[in-house]
Formats: structure tokens, C-alpha cells, sequence
């Protein structure tokens, strides 16, 4: 990830988790995202739970 490019948010988010930028390049989006969750004490994040989300931005509206 790019440390530059970041949402301000969860950049400020995963330096106060103790990353580095360093740290932070060498995440994934998905590290990234749990790391945020758990800053936000949003825990015990699973594959699945990522999954979810893929399938829940895939879908369409209800009508």
C-alpha cells in the first residue's frame, strides 16, 4: 500500500496501531482494512468476513 495515496483516516488509524510507514507499504488492502477495524475495535476479523463485504459490493440495490 501507499502510504501517500491513503485515505487520511486509515493512515492515521494504522500509525497509531504502531505501524511505519514501512510497515504500511508492505500491507495488503486487506491487512490494512483489519488493521483499521481493530483500531476501531472491530475484532476476530475472518477471510469470510472480507468475502461478505466482495459479495455485498457485487450486489445491486433492493428495489
Amino acid at each position: 500500500m501507499n502510504a501517500r495515496n491513503m485515505d487520511a483516516a486509515c493512515l492515521r488509524a494504522l500509525r497509531r496501531r504502531g505501524h511505519s510507514d514501512a510497515s504500511i507499504t508492505a500491507m495488503s488492502p486487506e491487512e490494512a482494512f483489519c488493521e483499521y477495524c481493530a483500531y476501531h475495535g472491530i475484532m476476530n476479523l475472518l477471510p469470510t468476513t472480507l468475502q461478505m463485504l466482495d459479495r455485498l459490493r457485487g450486489e445491486t440495490p433492493a428495489q
